[in-house]
């Protein structure tokens, strides 16, 4: 569809978008596309790359661009390393202090129109299984079909619903059902990601009919003891996509809310390709013919002879198969179950190993909830992060050693010797991206040195306890002092923020820090334990470093973070 030409239909007093001072009228919005016309023609730019926090400014700046025949570079994240590789493109960079485009009389007498062929959106995949790559498409590709994504569902939300997110929209899953669809089909967009359970409470008290876009790394973790009763009344769709749902997060999805969410399976690859909704039977097991998959609007869902999954759709190639990275088996009425990813072979001195069967195996001795098995990048030396068990928990509370020599016990069952991990790593719980998704990226940074690692951990709502030894090896006591080695003071305050960060998802920008003390001098090899106590209203986060039976404090203090982040991963 030509989503341009539906907002142009619409009544212009009509409202398009809910920001902090209120709605923004689809002619406001038609206003802004306009203006950032202008800009990209005036300045002559080909191509840009568009992160913006601020959903309302995104969007507008993007169909300005398009408007523009500018190519839009969509990256999931602006971290040092992605940023200098955009930048050898010469390509302009549109960010959350970009000015906005003046309002001039030449702007609103140019033509807003797309050309549906131009290839106009790049997106890149989530890194899952290594590198993120890049994946072009033209607008008739990304805008086929967008406005009946929940022409299936068995009731569809109402028109001038509120679209709240959790997820980032510069992922394909956050791109689709945060910004086109809710454009595309008479929806209220909304200006930023709900980031913490609290803000989900509040917003969705506040609006008469809400939708909430969200993945597994955020329902996974709804709290049971916020007052929902007031958020399920309004809430009338729950969406949820990036990574599967686990039983235990439906229901609390179903206790939270009273609803299972609408489950989407799809990649940046395939797009959004099938949905499921699972719901409880009165024994409150799920029902299993609510658990097979169902394709999408426009989309044909077929099995190759290796038994994994082609799609066929506008959206991709309507005339030819396209296969994906999942083994199904198909079912009467083109229903389907998704069995796993297929194999993701590595070879090991000269030896070939499925990682997919070394993480089953892993699954299989009931020592891990969680796996992933990876190649390190710089020596190739297997490595596994694994989220222990309570029977994995009890030889961790042993020795670290001990955890790994009973997983070792078990592989050798399936595996030489010479394809057994090199390197272990243990986690509370898995980091995840604001999809929800694993990435190989995030995966290898846990065995950087500077990162400590959990012997014993409890992450909860909004605090976390965890205990740790000093490792002697960590960069920080180099030249500090050469003949007696101490923690400094500025690396025990970098150390909780990373770790806030990486176990609560605090931001990761300070605004102050107060109350700040340090007790004891802190030495290699120390057993401390870390305590945080965040409160996502205030934005400030209580910590202490002391020992493990708190007779000795460290160091003490409240960290204020900034409340005007950028909520991009």
């Amino acid at each position: 569809m030509d989503i341009l030409d539906a907002l142009k239909k619409r009544n212009p007093t009509e409202p398009l978008a809910l920001t902090a001072q209120g709605c923004l009228s689809v002619q406001n919005f038609l206003s802004s596309v306009e203006r950032w016309n202008h800009f990209f023609k005036q300045n002559h730019i080909h191509s840009a790359v568009l992160f913006c926090s601020n959903r309302i400014r995104f969007s507008a700046a993007l169909l300005g661009a398009w408007c523009a025949h500018v190519k839009t570079i969509l990256p999931t994240d602006l971290t040092a390393k992605t940023k200098g590789k955009l930048e050898k493109e010469e390509a302009f960079f549109l960010l959350d202090e970009t000015p906005e485009p003046l309002q001039c009389e030449k702007a609103a007498k140019e033509t807003l129109s797309l050309v549906m062929d131009e290839a106009l959106v790049e997106l890149f995949t989530s890194g899952s299984t290594g590198e993120p790559t890049r994946v072009t498409k033209t607008l008739r590709q990304v805008l086929a079909d967008v406005d009946t994504l929940d022409a299936d569902f068995p009731t569809r939300p109402l028109k001038d619903s509120v679209v709240y997110s959790t997820v980032s929209h510069q992922h394909i899953y956050g791109f689709l059902w945060a910004v086109l669809w809710p454009i595309a089909s008479h929806k209220i967009i909304t200006e930023k990601r709900l980031l913490f359970p609290e803000n989900i409470k509040n917003a969705l008290e506040q609006a008469a009919s809400a939708v909430l876009i969200s993945s597994p790394a955020h329902l996974k973790r709804l709290p049971l003891d916020l007052d929902w009763t007031k958020s399920r009344t309004h809430l009338t769709h729950l969406v949820s996509s990036g990574g599967p749902l686990s039983e235990e997060a439906l229901k609390l999805c179903q206790q939270a809310f009273h609803r299972t969410p609408f489950e989407i399976l799809g990649s940046t690859e395939l797009d959004g390709i099938a949905w499921r909704q699972r719901c409880f039977l009165p024994n409150d097991t799920v029902d299993p013919a609510s658990c097979l998959w169902k394709a999408m609007p426009g989309t044909e869902i077929g099995i190759n002879p290796d038994g994994i999954i082609q799609v066929k759709s506008e959206r991709l190639d309507s005339q030819h198969w396209t296969v994906g990275n999942d083994r199904i088996v198909m079912h009467p009425g083109g229903l389907f179950t998704l069995l796993g990813r297929t194999d993701r072979i590595v070879k090991i001195e000269e030896k070939r190993l499925s990682l997919t069967a070394l993480e089953k195996s892993l699954l299989a001795t009931s020592l891990f909830t969680e796996a992933k098995a990876f190649l390190l990048t710089e020596k190739r030396d297997l490595a596994v992060v694994a989220v222990p068990s309570e029977k994995g928990q009890a030889l961790l509370s042993q020795s670290k050693l001990a955890l790994i020599r009973a997983a070792e016990h078990h592989l050798r069952e399936e595996f030489e010797a010479v394809l057994l991990p090199h390197r272990w790593r243990f986690e509370p719980i898995m980091p995840t991206n604001s999809q929800g998704k694993y990435t190989i990226e995030a995966l290898q940074s846990l065995f950087d040195r500077r990162h400590i690692e959990p012997s014993l951990a409890k992450v909860e709502h909004h605090s976390m306890e965890l205990h740790f030894k000093v490792d002697e090896r960590l960069p920080f006591f180099e030249g500090h002092f050469p003949q007696w080695p101490i923690l400094p003071g500025v690396a025990q305050v970098h150390l909780v923020i990373e770790e806030a960060h990486r176990y609560l998802k605090t931001p990761q920008e300070v605004d102050c820090i107060s109350n700040l003390k340090f007790m004891s001098i802190i030495r290699p090899k120390t057993q401390l334990m870390l305590t945080c106590l965040f409160d996502s209203e205030s934005m400030k986060m209580k910590f202490s470093l002391t020992s493990a039976d708190r007779s000795t404090r460290y160091s003490c203090g409240n960290i204020h973070f900034a409340t005007d982040k950028k909520d991009n991963d």
